[in-house]
């Protein structure tokens, strides 16, 4: 049998061709890497200033629109420039619609509490996946993109430039925070959050143009001449400037009278994931992080902690964050942990607890007893610890990486419980009955109970004696 002739010719073609592609894509890695450098030398600018950290509200600008508020935090603080983040928080009342758009920055929304639907556009190019039946449609047939049932508890994650909207379809208002990562390689705009609506007469919700500015602010489509927009779209020149919304006075969250009618998934649809679904057009786009059942760790009568990281949710690859739901009960305690790769914006979104962090110097950057509706910034490896008071503690941690991880200082598989025991001795000078006691500290999770204490007073096996 004659064996095949590969030809020099093709050989070559095909060297060369493997070779552009070795080149092209390594090209890409380079401009990757230095515009993650770039961005990375800036948040190191920021975090060497940081001397002391502080529990901030989001009291910088805020906007009263017919159906509902949107608060922000100041996005030029120190603790937030450090991370590369900026917030927003927006309450929605029952009935209110969040008008549609999109930011130059990849987003994470925790729903705080409430309940309502939620649509977007995964990709451009990615067909209507949710299509009105036959017997329904009365001439035109209606087709739009997934729509996700959304309630208290779940993340969306949202890439940059992608658009999306939101809207209130229970009796209680909805409570969403919105962190948006400026510093991060798919913003190419700079690190000023911006807002890009395609609907409506809004105000700039970071307040970058200051407000008699804001006020006379439109949507994308102001910037077009009303005469081109009504010939492209193939409408009268009065729905055109219905569409650049100069005469709408609702700003960005408005109110759907009679209720919204859209098609919906079918009740208990959110439950039916296969694994199957992870296409470009299907990308899973929210996760039930709230959710008890969902709880990595649970300690009963301490707490629970459940993490959301790439693994989990696949699209937080591309987005490069993750995120952390952490519930402590009545002086529950979370051990001193520092997080090993990324920056923790932590919203305490009920309760109240102390929060200690020391930084690489030993020294007290922050401790403070932080109540609902605020944020701290924890930066990469600075230590933190947080001890609930009576009512408990809850926050939701946003994390500047796609797998952020801890490493503990106590408890199971903590970074003193695997040393030497004659190590452990020398580094405290202390007996090995001692050092003992210390890696054998609390014998059990990163979460436990610890009633109040006073400073003033000795604790310990010592004080106890």
């Amino acid at each position: 049998m004659a064996k095949p002739v590969i030809k020099p010719l093709v050989v070559l073609l095909f060297s060369l061709t493997l070779l552009c592609l070795l080149v092209s894509e390594c090209s890409a890695i380079r401009r990757h890497k230095r515009r993650m450098g770039q961005r990375a030398q800036l948040s190191l600018e920021e975090c060497g200033d940081l001397e002391k950290l502080e529990a901030i509200e989001p009291d910088y600008y805020r906007i009263e629109a017919e159906g509902g508020v949107t608060e922000s935090w100041n996005h030029t603080n120190k603790m937030l420039r450090c991370a590369g983040v900026t917030l927003i928080r927006r309450t929605i009342k029952p009935g209110g619609l969040v008008l549609p758009s999109y930011t130059n920055a990849p987003q994470l929304m925790y729903y705080v509490k409430g309940s309502g639907i939620q649509g977007m556009t995964i990709f451009p190019s990615c067909p209507e996946s949710f299509e009105e039946p036959e017997e329904r449609g009365q001439g035109y047939r209606e087709q739009h993109q997934k729509v996700h049932e959304i309630r208290g508890g779940d993340i969306i994650a949202i890439p940059a430039g992608i658009g999306y909207w939101f809207y209130n379809d229970g009796d209680i208002p909805i409570v969403v925070v919105i962190l948006l990562h400026t510093n991060n390689v798919a913003n190419q705009l700079g690190t000023l959050p911006r807002r890009f609506y395609i609907a409506g007469n809004t105000e700039d919700e970071h307040g970058l143009g200051g407000r008699e500015e804001s006020i006379s602010g439109r949507n994308v489509f102001s910037g077009i001449s009303v005469n081109l927009l009504a010939e492209v779209f193939g409408v009268s020149v009065e729905t055109a400037r219905k569409m650049q919304g100069a005469e709408d006075k609702r700003k960005n969250i408005v109110m759907v009278e009679g209720g919204l009618d859209v098609i919906r998934p079918e009740p208990g649809s959110r439950a039916n994931v296969n694994g199957l679904e992870e296409t470009i057009c299907t990308l899973r786009v929210r996760e039930a992080v709230g959710s008890a059942a969902r709880a990595d760790i649970y300690v009963p009568h301490a707490g629970r902690i459940a993490t959301l990281n790439s693994i989990k949710l696949p699209i937080l690859a591309d987005l490069q964050l993750s995120a952390e739901r952490g519930v402590l009960y009545k002086y529950g305690v979370y051990v001193p942990h520092w997080n090993l790769n990324a920056h923790s914006v932590m919203y305490v979104t009920g309760g109240s607890g102390r929060v200690e962090v020391a930084d690489n110097n030993g020294k007290s950057v922050f401790d403070d007893v932080m109540k609902e509706g605020q944020v701290v910034v924890i930066p990469q490896n600075f230590v933190a610890v947080m001890h609930a008071q009576e009512e408990g503690f809850e926050w939701i941690a946003f994390k500047t990486g796609e797998n952020a991880m801890i490493n503990a200082l106590m408890g199971e598989s903590s970074a003193i419980r695997v040393l030497p025991l004659d190590v452990v001795a020398n580094m405290y000078q202390v007996s090995r009955e001692d050092a003992a006691r210390i890696k054998e500290a609390r014998d059990q999770a990163i979460l436990f109970t610890l009633p109040p204490f006073d400073e003033e007073t000795p604790q310990g096996i010592m004080a106890e004696a």
